[in-house]
C-alpha cells in the first residue's frame, strides 16, 4: 500500500491498468544477453552490498552525513526566510526511492503511458536543477557581500613624510587608510585530458610561459581625479612595467631566436606612437627603450655573413638546412621591418611636411644612433648599404647632434673596414650628395673623410704599370731563350709560390690597392670640385684641411695648378678667409713642396711671408687648439726644409716663434720650445741668438716687419728665455734653461730622459690641461704657523713723542689698563701734579 501511494504521488491521480499479456510480452522483450563487462560490474556491486550488510555502516560516516544534512537544512531555511528560496524538503531519501520505483514502473509501461511518465520525470529533474542553480547563486552572492563588508572594515597603517619643527626636531607621521587588495591574475587552462577524465573538474593554474608578458594582459586602470605627484608616480610605474616586459621578451628571443621570431612584433608595437594592441599612446621613454633593445638584439643574433635567397620549393634540401633557411628568412624579414620603422622616424625631421617637434627630434636621434651601431656591428649584412645611404643623407640634416653622430660613425667605419667595399660605397654616396647639393652642404660631409686610412697610395700607377709591362716583356724574351728543362723548373716554382700565398689566407693586395686608389681619386674629385667651382664655400676650411692631410698622395701633375689656386686664394680672398683657412692653405703648400714637389721650380718666398705673418694669430684663448696646425707647418718649414732656407729667415722664424710662446698656455709653450730645441740640434747657425752682443749683426731687429728675410733677426737675442725661466710651470722653466745653456746632451742644463725624448706634438698633447689635470701634479702646501712680528712705533711730531713717553712713565698702570678711552692730549697739557 505504501508503494502504491508513492506511485500515485508521483504519477498524479490517473490510474493505469496493465494487462497480463502486455506485461508478459514486455518482460520477454527486456530479457537480453548481458555482456561480460556488465556481468563483472554487477558482481562488484553485489560484493559491495554484501560487505555492507555483513559489517554494517561506519558510525563516523553516519555522523558526517547527519552533520552535512543539518548544515544544508540550516542554509535552506535561512535563505527561505530571506525570500530567496523555498524551504528544502527533508525527504531526499524518499526522492531517491521514488526514482527507483519510477524506473521499475517504466519497465512495465509502453505507449502513451510510458511517454507521460518520462515527461513527468524530465519536468521534475529540470525543476530540481533550477533550484540547485538558484541555491548556488544565492550562496555566492551572500559570500561576496560578507567578504566585501569585511574588506571595507580593514584599515592599514601608512607612513607619511616627516616634518621638521621650529626647534629642529624630526616628527614622524602616519595615518590609516582603506585597504585595497590587488586581484591576482589566473589563467584557466582546460585541457582535453581533464575534460575526458572521470572527475571532469576544471583546474585554474598559473601559466609558466611568457605569453602573458608578450601580449601585455595587465589591466590599465584609470582614475577620475589625479594629482601631479600621482601622475608622475603612475608614469614611473608604467615605465618600470614596460622595462620588465621588454627584458622578458628580449631574454626569450636571445634564449631561442628560432622559436621566438613572432615576439618582435610586441617590441615593434612599443616603438609606434599608438600601441595597436592596447589603443593607448606609448611614452617617449618606452619608445626609446624599445628601439635600443631591438638594436641590441639584432647586434647579437645577426650573422656575420650575407644571407642568400634559397628557393626551397624548386630544390630539395635536408631538414637541418631547411630549418636554417627558414630562420634566416624570418630574421631577414624582421630586420627589414625594423629598418623601415627607423626610416619613418628619421623622415619626420629630414623631409618636408614632417612633424618637427621635440619628441620626434629625440626619437630621430635615437634612430640614427641605432642605425650607426648596426652599420658598425655588421657592415656587410643584408640591407646595410641601405642604412649607409640613409646615414649619408642624415649627414647633411639640420641637427648638429645627428650630424656629429653620423660623422663619428663614418670615421670609425673607415678606420675598421679592411675589405674597403663599404668605404668605397660611402665615399661615392658622399660625392653624389655634394654634387647634387652643388657644394652647399654642412662641414661634416667633408670632415668625415679625414678618417680614411690613406697612407701609401700611388696615383701614378698607370705609368708604373707601363714600365712594368715593358720589363715583363723583356723577361719573357729571356724565358723563351731558356732551355726546356729550365722553363719546366721555373713553372713548378711559380705554382709552389702561388699555393704558399693561398695558405696565408691574405686578401689580394692588388685588389685592395685598386680600391684605395679609387677611394683617393673620389676624395680629390670632391676637393678639386669645391676649389674650382666655389672657392668661397663654407666647407673651404675642411677642404683645405683634407688637402693638407692627403697632400702626399696627390698626383705630381696637379702640383703646379694646385699651388697656383691656393696662392690666389691667399692673395685675392685674404679678407674673407679666416685664420684657419690661411693656415691650412700654407700647410698644404709646404707639404707638397716638401715631398714630391721638390722637383718643381717654384719660389716659396711668398708662402714664407704668409706663414710668418700668421704665426701670432693663435693665443691662449679660443684659438689655442689650432696651434697644432702651426706645429705641423713648422715641422715642414724648420725641419724638413731647413737646408733650403737662408740664415736670416731661419733666425727670424725662431725669434717670432719664441715671442708667440709668451702668449700661449704651458703645453703650447712647451711645444714651441721643443721645436726650437730640435732646430738647435740640427743646425749650429742659431747659436748666435744666444749671444747678447748686438754688434754682431747689421742694423736693428724690427719685429713688426712681415718679411723674415729683412727683419734683421741676427741683431737680436732670445731674451724671452729669461722670462720663461720664471714661468709657473716647472717643465717650462727647465726646458728654457736647457735651451739657454746651448742644448747640452749631458751635464748641467741637460733634460731628463722622459722629457728629452718627446717631440713637439707629444709635448703639446702630454701636458694638455684641458681635462683639469696638471702635469706634473701640484704638491700640497706644507702646514706652518704664522709668526707675527712685533711692530715699531712711529711719530709724525717729535714733540709729541717726548710728551707721550713722559706721560707713559708718569701715569699709573691702573689708568692705562682699566680705562677704555683716555684723553692723552688733555693729560699732556695738564700740570704734572694733576695726574693721579
Amino acid at each position: 500500500m505504501e508503494t502504491r501511494r508513492n506511485i500515485e504521488k508521483y504519477m498524479g491521480t490517473k490510474k493505469v491498468k496493465i494487462s497480463s499479456v502486455k506485461r508478459t510480452a514486455h518482460l520477454k522483450s527486456k530479457k537480453k544477453p548481458i555482456s561480460k563487462q556488465q556481468q563483472l560490474k554487477l558482481k562488484q556491486k553485489r560484493e559491495q552490498l554484501s560487505s555492507k550488510c555483513e559489517h554494517g555502516q561506519n558510525i563516523f560516516s553516519q555522523k558526517a552525513r547527519k552533520r552535512d544534512n543539518l548544515a544544508q537544512r540550516k542554509k535552506g531555511n535561512k535563505l527561505a526566510s530571506l525570500g530567496q528560496l523555498r524551504p528544502l524538503n527533508n525527504d531526499d531519501d524518499a526522492v531517491e526511492d521514488g526514482d527507483m520505483l519510477l524506473d521499475n514502473v517504466a519497465d512495465m509501461l509502453d505507449g502513451d503511458d510510458l511517454a507521460l511518465l518520462q515527461a513527468k520525470k524530465r519536468k521534475r529533474k529540470a525543476r530540481a536543477a533550477e533550484e540547485d542553480q538558484q541555491l548556488s547563486v544565492a550562496l555566492e552572492m551572500a559570500f561576496a557581500t560578507a567578504s566585501k563588508i569585511e574588506q571595507d572594515a580593514i584599515k592599514i597603517k601608512v607612513d607619511l613624510l616627516p616634518i621638521k619643527s621650529r626647534e629642529g626636531e624630526i616628527i614622524t607621521r602616519s595615518t590609516k587608510v582603506d585597504y585595497l587588495s590587488k586581484p591576482k591574475k589566473y589563467k584557466a587552462v582546460e585541457e582535453e585530458s581533464i575534460l575526458l577524465s572521470e572527475s571532469g573538474d576544471k583546474n585554474s593554474i598559473y601559466d609558466d610561459s611568457d605569453d602573458d608578458v608578450v601580449n601585455d594582459e595587465n589591466e590599465i586602470t584609470t582614475a577620475k581625479m589625479i594629482s601631479t605627484t600621482d601622475l608622475l608616480i603612475a608614469r614611473q610605474q608604467e615605465v618600470e612595467r614596460h622595462k620588465y616586459r621588454i627584458g622578458i621578451i628580449c631574454s626569450g628571443i636571445l634564449e631561442k631566436p628560432e622559436d621566438k621570431m613572432r615576439n618582435f612584433n610586441a617590441l615593434y608595437e612599443l616603438m609606434d606612437e599608438i600601441n595597436q594592441s592596447s589603443g593607448f599612446a606609448n611614452l617617449l621613454a618606452v619608445r626609446k627603450l624599445a628601439i635600443v633593445s631591438v638594436t641590441e638584439l639584432f647586434k647579437d643574433i645577426l650573422p656575420e655573413y650575407r644571407v642568400g635567397q634559397i628557393d626551397t620549393k624548386m630544390q630539395t634540401v635536408r631538414k637541418a638546412t631547411l630549418e636554417r633557411v627558414t630562420f634566416e628568412n624570418a630574421l631577414l624579414q624582421q630586420f627589414k621591418k625594423f629598418l623601415q620603422k627607423l626610416e619613418q622616424l628619421t623622415a619626420q625631421v629630414n623631409k618636408r611636411g614632417g612633424q618637427k617637434n621635440a619628441q620626434t627630434i629625440k626619437l630621430a636621434a635615437v634612430a640614427v644612433q641605432s642605425m650607426c651601431d648596426l652599420l658598425l656591428a655588421h657592415p656587410y649584412f643584408n640591407y646595410v648599404q641601405n642604412i649607409a645611404q640613409l646615414l649619408v643623407y642624415m649627414l647633411n640634416c639640420n641637427y648638429c647632434l645627428m650630424r656629429k653622430t653620423v660623422n663619428q660613425c663614418f670615421r670609425t667605419l673607415f678606420n675598421n673596414d679592411k675589405r674597403l667595399d663599404m668605404t668605397l660605397f660611402v665615399v661615392r654616396r658622399i660625392n653624389h650628395l655634394i654634387k647634387t647639393k652643388q657644394n652647399n652642404v654642412h662641414i661634416e660631409c667633408i670632415t668625415c673623410l679625414m678618417g680614411l686610412k690613406i697612407k701609401h697610395v700611388n696615383l701614378d700607377a698607370d705609368k708604373e704599370n707601363e714600365l712594368k709591362q715593358k720589363k715583363l716583356e723583356s723577361h719573357r724574351q729571356r724565358l723563351l731563350s731558356l732551355s726546356k728543362k729550365e722553363r719546366k723548373r721555373r713553372k713548378k716554382l711559380t705554382e709552389v709560390t702561388k699555393e704558399l700565398e693561398e695558405t696565408h689566407a691574405e686578401e689580394n693586395k692588388q685588389t685592395k690597392h685598386n680600391k684605395l686608389t679609387e677611394i683617393i681619386k673620389m676624395v680629390f674629385t670632391i676637393y678639386f670640385r669645391v676649389l674650382k667651382n666655389d672657392p668661397t664655400s663654407r666647407v673651404l676650411s675642411a677642404i683645405l684641411e683634407g688637402l693638407s692631410e692627403f697632400a702626399h698622395v696627390i698626383n705630381l701633375e696637379f702640383f703646379a695648378d694646385l699651388i697656383d689656386v691656393l696662392n690666389s686664394i691667399l692673395e685675392e680672398q685674404a679678407q674673407d678667409l679666416g685664420y684657419r683657412e690661411k693656415l691650412h692653405c700654407i700647410q698644404t703648400i709646404f707639404v707638397i713642396l716638401s715631398g714630391q714637389g721638390e722637383v718643381l721650380n717654384i719660389d716659396p718666398i711668398r708662402f714664407y711671408q704668409h706663414f710668418y705673418r700668421s704665426m701670432l694669430v693663435v693665443q691662449a684663448g679660443k684659438t689655442h687648439d689650432d696651434f697644432g696646425i702651426i706645429l705641423r707647418t713648422l715641422d715642414e718649414v724648420l725641419v724638413k726644409r731647413r737646408r733650403n732656407m737662408s740664415q736670416q729667415r731661419l733666425m727670424a722664424f725662431v725669434k717670432r716663434l719664441l715671442i708667440g710662446s709668451l702668449h700661449l698656455l704651458h703645453n703650447g709653450t712647451l711645444a714651441t720650445l721643443g721645436t726650437i730645441k730640435q732646430t738647435f740640434q740640427l743646425t749650429s747657425v742659431l747659436d748666435a741668438l744666444l749671444d747678447t752682443d748686438s754688434t754682431t749683426g747689421s742694423g736693428h731687429y724690427d719685429p713688426q716687419l712681415d718679411d723674415p728675410e729683412y727683419c734683421n733677426a741676427a741683431s737680436t737675442a732670445l731674451y724671452e728665455l729669461t722670462l720663461l725661466a720664471r714661468h709657473y710651470h716647472p717643465t717650462v722653466r727647465r726646458m728654457s734653461g736647457h735651451i739657454a745653456s746651448g742644448v747640452p746632451g749631458t751635464g748641467e742644463g741637460a733634460l731628463p730622459t722622459e722629457i728629452g725624448k718627446l717631440n713637439a706634438h707629444e709635448l703639446f698633447i702630454e701636458y694638455d690641461s684641458s681635462k683639469m689635470a696638471f702635469n706634473p701634479t701640484i704638491p700640497l702646501p706644507k702646514k706652518s704657523e704664522v709668526k707675527l712680528k712685533k711692530g715699531t712705533q712711529q711719530f709724525l711730531c717729535s714733540e709729541f713723542k717726548k710728551d707721550y713717553r713722559k706721560f707713559l712713565c708718569a701715569a699709573p698702570p691702573a689708568i692705562l689698563t682699566n680705562a677704555i678711552y683716555y684723553d692723552f692730549l688733555g693729560a699732556i697739557r695738564a700740570p704734572s701734579n694733576t695726574i693721579t
